[in-house]
């Protein structure tokens, strides 16, 4: 009975390590969605802020994330920009696509950068 615990306790965690991603899979497609407060809030008239604030402060984070791994840093701010395959987003030639700001070249799509070379970020 020993034995078997012993070998319980030293196969446990390579069995839990087994099942995690891999080292470096990072989404940086929606890794945080502030927009959930407005969303789940609709009757809260102050919500708004809240989901700014909650921008405000997730995104020095995702900075320090994004330097300390040697990857591309998002902007400060997060805009309102239309959904690609929208109306508004073919008239002026900048959509939202994936929380990403990407503007409408003659032959495909740029991702928009702030003064500081840094990624804009988007809700639609």
């Amino acid at each position: 009975m020993r034995h078997l615990c012993l070998l319980i306790g030293l196969f446990a965690p390579t069995l839990v390590c087994a099942q995690s991603g891999r080292y470096g899979d990072v989404s940086y497609s929606q890794p945080h969605d502030c927009s959930v407060i407005t969303r789940d809030q609709r009757a809260n008239p102050y919500a708004h802020l809240f989901r700014t604030m909650c921008e405000q402060s997730d995104a020095p984070t995702k900075q320090s994330v994004a330097r300390i791994m040697g990857r591309p840093q998002p902007s400060t701010r997060v805009l309102t920009v239309p959904a690609h395959g929208t109306d508004d987003a073919k008239r002026y030639g900048v959509a939202c696509m994936g929380g990403l700001v990407m503007l409408r070249l003659p032959n495909g799509w740029q991702q928009a950068l702030d003064a500081e070379h840094r990624y804009l970020t988007c809700r639609s």
